[in-house]
């Protein structure tokens, strides 16, 4: 089946707004996101204009349209009326021009076809004089009547549209094969157009917003094509079939502003509403003229410029010029179409009932759905539409048709999660550091394997590297010009290899080997044996030890924890670089839970907001190209998880960060390897 409207699934985001607003919930609901039933959608378009996110879009005509213009076959654009709310600024004979130089032999107004369908309404309403008649030029509120109000499919007007219309008067005025693509504000159109019960006479569709990116493909600027005339047919009052009403002033069917004969709507609402109505015999008016857009200068393929009020007004403004200068147009404006008369085409169409209507579960089918969201008695459906529909029964009825999910309901989903944070005791902010914690493990578990394969495969080739590199130097002695370039070289290549180290590093961080070693100790030993005193001084940093360990041993692996505190202070001083300042590490016994907690605080620039939570990503870095790989961090974050610890930061921008972890005192595995 066609799909006029589809769903950009990457963009979705559970705001269920596209089943809010659309007209009879053709939205599906599956793991949060939302999908538009293509059977029962009508195509009105408007999830396409409220999804913020533009997580919903509508069948391209774009490839179609290029391929007939590449045809031998002759192409005939059929511009539909409400063209001057998309080009105000614009001369209509400039936009005719811009066409043909992309292509179309033929520009016609579509316009000229509504004339036609006018004067077919004008004849089969003076013969069927029992309405209630419900005109049939909107294809969205066709799809709505025959899937959602089929009752009133036989009194649908059995009366192509003006696309129809114009495409087979266009026809028969240049006999030959003959390509014809309508240009619209309408997505309907494009279900229209391969409807089986219309005349095959468009070959594509494209909307307004189509039709500027094919000319803008093309480098075509619209400001600056030559103007040139639309070709006949030539249009009349069929130019006002946009505006609401539009369809009376053609046909001269207007009426008393009083008269309850003749009922003239727009909009979604006001069209579901007045057609619902009549499928009850609530009301019966002669003649019911829909749109389900605010008029069709309001359709989804329109890029808006302007309020709907402006956009009206430039529609109207195009009416009054063209029937103040005919000569412009060929035939006065006001007059009914006489040349071709429309009697000279088939203009009869058939409408096929196709309900798609809900059928209403059991009472007690709604009572049991709703009890599986807490609501068990009436005072407990909310009806906050929320889940985007109106009330929670309605809703319960397309959980049972697989249309929702039981999950939309927000006041039920918060209850939840507010009943299982009070069980657990476990207050958001924490959720959501074991959140970041987890996707971080995950993170660095498939960044292992990989940087494993990476060291292996770049060892080999750059060690041949550095090999050359060295004879070369040992060969050419004499040529003080290449120094330099050899010198590069080989430092280079030791730069890779040592960010080929560090994945190494990375890639083993999963095997550790514990044994009882005393914390103090530990870092007396790192801080006295890994950073001279001397360059220290030179850089203005004072590195204090705090050991409130005496004690205190735990089981861990002495090299890779050595590597961690080394990694740590030494990111410590270069955040203090230029500054100076103090570096304090901190050891201490947490007795009440058998921990231990080890400190290590800057007085540096601190870690800007936007830049903490890729602080443990592995290959993030702030430092320039050759001071660092961004390897450090999170291969101190995985020694330290496979140590069953937990690392963290606080930061400050401007006074200093200071880096916290804790390791239990015993392990499990004590003395052997561990494997993770």
């Amino acid at each position: 089946m066609f799909e006029a409207i589809q769903t950009i699934r990457q963009n979705c985001r559970r705001c269920f707004t596209c089943v809010r607003d659309c007209p009879v919930k053709a939205v599906k609901i599956v793991d949060g996101q939302a999908s538009v039933v293509s059977d029962r959608c009508i195509a009105c378009g408007n999830c396409t204009m409220v999804c913020s996110q533009n997580a919903k879009t509508y069948a391209s005509g774009l490839e179609r349209t290029e391929e007939i213009l590449g045809a031998n076959k002759p192409a005939a654009a059929l511009l539909a009326p409400s063209f001057p709310a998309e080009f105000p600024d614009l001369e209509p004979e400039r936009i005719a021009g811009a066409l043909k130089y992309a292509g179309f032999r033929y520009v016609v107004e579509v316009a000229a076809g509504a004339d036609l369908v006018s004067e077919a309404y004008r004849e089969f309403l003076a013969s069927h004089r029992a309405g209630p008649w419900i005109a049939s030029s909107c294809p969205a509120v066709i799809e709505y009547v025959r899937k959602y109000q089929p009752g009133l499919t036989e009194r649908l007007i059995p009366v192509v549209s003006p696309m129809i219309a114009t495409a087979l008067a266009v026809r028969a005025a240049y006999p030959g094969e003959m390509n014809c693509v309508f240009i619209g504000p309408c997505i309907a159109k494009k279900l229209e157009a391969r409807d089986h019960s219309c005349p095959t006479v468009i070959d594509e569709v494209i909307t307004f917003k189509e039709m500027k990116a094919l000319l803008s493909q093309k480098n075509i600027a619209v400001l600056q094509a030559e103007p040139r005339p639309f070709d006949p047919p030539m249009a009349g009052m069929g130019r006002a079939f946009p505006l609401s009403g539009g369809l009376l002033k053609s046909a001269r069917l207007e009426g008393d502003l009083l008269d309850p004969t003749v009922v003239t709507i727009s909009g979604q609402q006001e069209v579901t509403d007045v057609l619902g109505a009549a499928a009850r015999g609530e009301i019966e008016p002669f003649l019911i003229d829909p749109l389900m857009c605010q008029g069709c200068h309001d359709g989804p393929g329109m890029s808006k410029r302007g309020d709907r009020h402006n956009r009206k007004d430039f529609v109207r403004t195009y009416v009054n010029d063209r029937r103040r200068h005919p000569a412009a147009t060929g035939r006065e404006g006001s007059e009914p179409l006489v040349e071709p008369p429309h009697s000279r085409y088939n203009l009869n169409r058939e409408f096929i009932p196709d309900d798609h209507r809900l059928q209403e579960p059991t009472e007690q089918e709604i009572r049991a759905i709703l009890a599986r969201t807490n609501k068990f008695l009436p005072g407990d459906e909310l009806n906050c539409k929320a889940c985007g529909y109106d009330t929670c029964r309605t809703k319960a009825v397309a959980v049972h048709h697989g249309l929702a999910e039981e999950a939309m309901c927000l006041p039920f989903m918060i209850d939840q999660a507010e009943r299982v944070c009070n069980e657990l005791q476990i207050p958001w902010q924490e959720i959501r550091q074991v959140h970041r914690h987890l996707i971080n493990t995950e993170k660095l578990a498939s960044m292992g394997q990989l940087a494993a394969g990476v060291a292996h495969e770049l060892n080999n080739p750059l060690g041949t590297i550095l090999l050359y590199t060295n004879l070369l130097q040992r060969k050419i002695t004499d040529r003080t010009d290449l120094s330099h370039d050899l010198n590069l070289l080989v430092e280079e290549a030791k730069r890779c290899k040592k960010i080929v180290g560090g994945l190494l590093d990375f890639a083993r961080q999963n095997r550790v080997r514990m044994e009882p070693v005393n914390v103090g100790e530990l870092l007396r030993h790192i801080l006295a044996t890994s950073f001279q005193a001397s360059r220290l001084e030179e850089k203005g940093v004072v590195l204090l030890c705090e050991d409130q360990t005496p004690d205190a041993a735990a089981d861990i692996d002495r090299d890779q924890m050595t590597q961690v505190l080394v990694n740590l202070v030494k990111n410590a001083v270069e955040a203090m670089e230029g500054t100076g300042g103090q570096v304090r590490v901190k050891a201490e016994e947490l007795a009440d839970n058998g921990r231990v907690h080890i400190s290590v605080a800057d007085q540096g620039c601190g870690i800007p907001v936007e830049d903490r939570e890729r602080v443990f990503q592995p290959f993030f870095t702030t430092k320039s190209i050759g001071k660092g790989v961004g390897l450090g961090l999170p291969i101190c974050y995985g020694i330290v998880k496979m140590h069953r610890g937990s690392i963290w930061f606080d930061s400050i921008v401007g006074s200093g960060t200071t880096f916290h972890i804790e390791l239990p005192k015993t392990q499990a595995m004590a003395g052997r390897s561990m494997f993770s």
